[in-house]
């Protein structure tokens, strides 16, 4: 039986070439996807790269073309082992654990900072990865990385709330709107087991502070007390904490929750029906929103990491500089709906401006970036954190 997952699988070169959302007037001809393979294949000619027999990758779900990653694996006989984690607090556990082994894992900006601080992390050769041409000059050379000595751009994003306009019958615009739960009008409390928070604490944690009016990276005593008391009060009026498999599958329906803290693209990913087969551009759900918070919200770059303990290092490379062609980022583009940079000069136009998946410059001004911390303030923030989460 054919299903939505099989309906313009991708192959990394078929029999007639690869359309992408032929109803949107887009290709990528068959001869652009020859020409890339071409390309991978000079490049490790030229600079004498020959690459392990492994390769390990840690990521986010719901990131990744899939179907392109297993070509990679086929197209270089490599054992590709890819593996997922749904909140950041996991992958830097693991990472720093050393057990298991990756050589490629997608981590944010500043916690990228942090582990490469403290020995975690090798340098990149970007020698090793000229597509790195490709990535805007706005995303190169960011603040936790001047010069890329560890980490290359992956994606970006919000995080935000996401909501079902046919349960919500009034917009949400405000983290007041989840948080004040002693106004009976707020939609916490008029939506009362009907809302879900990420367990994610550097993200729920941080949402609280900018509520508050306080730095959401904040280490001082008084506010991370504040922010957990907010946290608590809410927390008789959430359906749970749910994490990106859970609000993606639950928000279109509605039920049994219809607003949800979480991630642009992964909105954007349910507008879309998308999963990590398809490249398609069609719009499902028109009842689902997503809003930055008028208090401001979190913004984060992830990025291509390779772990002090990678031992498939040619391979790590040469996976990275595959991403980073524009062609394979864009399929990525239009099969996840996150933005990645590298591909925005084969981006349709109808994600291009969707606001959903790329952040309006106007909505920037009231974006927080993270900043480096010390492992004794991830700590003190880790103890309110779990008064949160047992209390």
């Amino acid at each position: 039986m054919s299903t939505r997952r099989d309906f313009l699988r991708v192959a990394f070169v078929g029999a007639a070439g690869l359309a992408v959302g032929a109803g949107a007037g887009y290709y990528i001809r068959e001869g652009e996807v020859l020409s890339l393979r071409k390309r991978v294949d000079e490049l490790l000619s030229k600079i004498g790269i020959e690459l392990e027999d492994n390769l390990n990758i840690y990521n986010w779900t719901w990131y990744a073309n899939l179907n392109l990653i297993e070509d990679f694996e086929k197209q270089h006989g490599l054992k590709l082992v890819y593996e997922f984690f749904e909140d950041l607090d996991t992958a830097l556990s693991v990472i720093r654990a050393g057990q298991p082994v990756y050589d490629v894992a997608v981590i944010s900006d500043n916690e990228a900072q942090e582990l490469y601080q403290e020995g975690y992390l090798q340098e990149i050769d970007l020698d090793k990865i000229p597509n790195f041409e490709h990535v805007p000059e706005g995303f190169k050379g960011l603040e936790y990385d001047p010069d890329n000595t560890f980490s290359v751009i992956y994606s970006y994003g919000t995080t935000g709330l996401g909501y079902n306009s046919e349960v919500v019958d009034k917009p949400i615009t405000k983290w007041e709107d989840i948080f004040d739960v002693d106004n009976p009008d707020s939609h916490i409390r008029r939506y009362a087991g009907k809302v879900t928070m990420m367990p994610d604490s550097g993200e729920t944690l941080g949402a609280a502070l900018i509520y508050l009016g306080y730095d959401p990276d904040s280490v001082n005593e008084s506010e991370l007390q504040e922010a957990a008391d907010v946290l608590l009060a809410q927390k008789q009026y959430l359906y749970g904490y749910k994490s990106t498999e859970d609000y993606m599958d639950v928000l279109p329906v509605g039920t049994p929750y219809a607003i949800s803290h979480a991630w642009n693209g992964d909105i954007a990913g349910a507008v879309y029906a998308a999963d990590e087969y398809e490249v398609l551009i069609e719009r499902y759900y028109e009842h689902l929103r997503y809003v930055v918070p008028e208090e401001g919200a979190i913004a984060w770059y992830d990025n291509f990491v390779i772990p002090a303990n990678a031992v498939n290092i040619n391979a790590a490379h040469a996976f990275i500089n595959w991403f980073l062609d524009p062609v394979i980022s864009a399929i990525h583009c239009i099969t996840i709906k996150y933005p990645y940079p590298a591909g925005l000069k084969y981006t349709p136009t109808e994600l291009k401006e969707d606001p959903m998946i790329f952040t309006p410059p106007e909505v920037w001004d009231r974006l927080f970036i993270g900043r480096p911390m010390t492992p004794e303030e991830r700590a003190l923030r880790e103890q309110y954190w779990t008064m949160v989460m047992t209390g």
